[in-house]
């Protein structure tokens, strides 16, 4: 109750603190449950270029590999998504903001592909903040730049037209796309990964803030990963545990503008 109370009335340091506190308790099981050390050895093997998925190519810096690095170099972090991003890369964009950009996988990922489409990439977390900008000039994205706290007021201010929106910002969403309705929400493309469990309702509040504007798309994650890799000295069981995202039950929304600027 507490938590659901500071995500309304208090949503910058609420995000920020649940931001930083979840970093931290991710980089504390990394090295816990071993994983750091089989990220290391697949590193090791394979290099620091991401081999697989709709961002293969991507530097990851030395800062993005306190995270449970193996699913992003392997290009098997959130398969459940990769057929959406592979229709969304093929749309033309007019702005890029990932809000919850944590080490930048998606915001530098998307400046790669879009190198003419301002990128702004959010997080509360100075670490994640440090992190982005960091991968950003390993891959010399200079079309990306990096930001504290999205409110509802930035999107009022800074939102364009034919946008394309990723959102994970620990329940923050809601208040985020639903408090102001804006025009150029209408012709945006959104990716948005939900939280009920932090805010209870954000599900079917963003489903009806967006269902006369969007087509949505839900999409739930899966159990397991499946991936093969060609003469690593790995075990089968090491490939699997660094190939597996560690995390509990997700869902997703895919929300796809019904006009496009030219058609309002």
């Amino acid at each position: 109750m507490i938590k659901q109370w500071a995500f309304t009335w208090l949503p910058r340091p609420a995000t920020a603190i649940s931001a930083s506190r979840g970093r931290r308790r991710s980089h504390r099981f990394v090295r816990q449950w071993g994983l750091h050390d089989l990220n290391k050895r697949l590193l090791a093997e394979r290099g620091n270029r991401v081999i697989g998925g709709p961002f293969a190519g991507l530097v990851l810096t030395d800062l993005s590999q306190c995270e449970h690095i193996g699913p992003y170099l392997l290009g098997t972090y959130e398969m459940e998504l990769h057929a959406i991003w592979a229709e969304v890369l093929e749309r033309p964009f007019g702005q890029i903001v990932d809000v919850g950009a944590s080490f930048g996988y998606y915001a530098v990922g998307l400046g790669r592909r879009f190198p003419g489409v301002p990128v702004i990439a959010f997080d509360t977390d100075w670490w994640a903040r440090r992190a982005v900008r960091q991968m950003a000039a390993a891959n010399r994205t200079l079309n990306v730049s990096v930001k504290g706290f999205c409110d509802p007021a930035w999107m009022a201010s800074h939102l364009k037209d034919n946008a394309l929106i990723v959102v994970d910002c620990e329940g923050h969403e809601g208040r985020l796309l639903c408090e102001r309705p804006l025009p150029a929400f209408s012709t945006a493309t959104l990716v948005i990964e939900l939280h009920e469990e932090f805010v209870p309702g954000v599900t079917a509040r963003i489903r009806a803030a967006f269902e006369r504007t969007h087509s949505c798309a839900e999409i739930n994650s899966r159990d397991t990963t499946a991936v093969k890799l060609q003469d690593s000295g790995l075990t089968f069981d090491e490939l699997r545990r660094v190939s597996q995202e560690v995390r509990g039950p997700q869902k997703w929304f895919v929300l796809t503008p019904l006009e496009t600027p030219a058609e309002r």
